[in-house]
């Protein structure tokens, strides 16, 4: 498989900015956006919380390998990747193999913060669907990202997301996006 530089998939933890910063910053690179969460619950025809709850975290990581499967054929998209894609082996190398990666991070006490409201987050609920405390759902996260954050991290572009605005990360965002696929292309071409 040849990578293309025109596929690009944000990562990072649920409440990274993902779903907010994907649409605008598919906006000013002229691309389409896909959130894959969107993509498999209407695929699936219920919520992310429901296929959990029903068929299990192994059913739902396989459905989102193949909508994975799906749009790497594409391109000029940017790509908003739940935040356990990586966790799966074959999802990890599809999306490493086909285009560029950019992890948007955030600590987790942010994360937290963003998060302590939501009620659609399946591995941010205590046991029988408790509602965690904002405290707990901190630990949570720093367990979870313990296991994601290596994959995370060998993206091909990094930024932090804690404290800019969102206009000014979707500029850095751009611009480093730029510069990267003109480098890549280019170094592609001149071997």
């Amino acid at each position: 498989m040849t990578k293309n530089y025109t596929l690009i998939f944000l990562t990072g933890f649920s409440g990274s900015g993902k779903s907010t910063i994907g649409p605008l910053l598919a906006n000013s690179l002229g691309y389409e956006f896909v959130d894959l969460d969107q993509t498999i619950e209407k695929r699936a025809g219920k919520a992310i919380t429901r296929i959990f709850a029903e068929e299990g975290e192994a059913c739902f990581r396989e459905l989102e390998l193949q909508a994975l499967q799906e749009v790497v054929n594409r391109t000029n998209l940017v790509i908003s990747l739940g935040g356990g894609v990586l966790e799966n082996e074959r999802s990890w190398e599809l999306v490493r193999e086909s285009g560029t990666l950019v992890y948007l991070k955030s600590s987790p006490k942010t994360l937290a913060r963003r998060l302590c409201h939501k009620s659609d987050r399946p591995l941010l609920k205590g046991e029988n669907d408790r509602k965690l405390s904002r405290e707990e759902i901190e630990e949570k996260i720093t367990a979870i990202l313990s296991r994601r954050e290596a994959r995370y991290e060998s993206a091909n572009i990094n930024v932090l997301t804690d404290i800019k605005r969102i206009g000014s990360t979707v500029e850095e965002l751009t611009r480093k996006i730029e510069r990267y696929v003109r480098k890549a292309s280019a170094s592609t071409n001149n071997p």
